[in-house]
């Protein structure tokens, strides 16, 4: 590499950050946009992988930190945790949905098969039909939704609905400099 294109800080040295969004409104990705300009501060010592809010990744590239917000709703979901949980050395469960359950649980009181025929036939036109997720480009959904720790072993829990930016930054920081971030009392936050 020549002087001119070497960055100017050593970026093997910066922690890496994967985020995924799981079934959910996608909150804490758009509460982690308001650290506004914490956000390059943080950028000195985070490098961002894959997160579909800053950086177009369709896969989930490995790194230091693997951020999942969201509920698990369908296979695509479960394949997404797992590939998560293998590229990442420190998994992280960010917001309720991937923490707790959250509100997206609301969906397990409801027959899943009923709900998807009210909405693909009942409320449709003539020729929808329910899918299958065998092929038609809509994920199978699961009988019921999870948390992440459902499908993978998740080593820090950041909840909240969603979690404050200022607590999804200090989450990272902390991780990025090797501790375990401590969401307790005035860190936890429920708008």
């Amino acid at each position: 590499m020549s002087a001119e294109t070497e960055p100017t800080n050593d970026e093997s040295e910066k922690t890496t950050v994967t985020t995924v969004c799981l079934g959910g409104c996608a909150g804490c990705h758009m509460e982690f946009l308001n650290v506004d300009h914490g956000l390059v501060d943080l950028l000195e010592d985070v490098e961002i992988r894959a997160s579909h809010m800053i950086v177009d990744e369709k896969t989930v590239p490995e790194a230091d930190i693997g951020i999942a917000e969201g509920f698990v709703i369908n296979e695509e979901n479960v394949e997404v945790a797992r590939e998560l949980r293998e590229n990442c050395d420190t998994v992280v469960a960010w917001g309720d949905c991937a923490a707790l359950r959250g509100i997206m649980s609301l969906r397990n009181h409801d027959d899943r098969d009923e709900t998807l025929e009210d909405i693909y036939v009942d409320n449709a036109d003539a020729e929808s039909e329910v899918p299958d997720g065998d092929g038609d480009g809509i994920p199978k959904l699961l009988q019921d939704g999870q948390p992440l720790d459902a499908f993978v072993d998740v080593d820090v829990y950041i909840p909240g609905c969603p979690p404050d930016a200022e607590i999804l930054r200090y989450g990272i920081e902390a991780l990025a400099n090797g501790e375990r971030p401590e969401i307790v009392d005035d860190k936890l936050q429920y708008d």
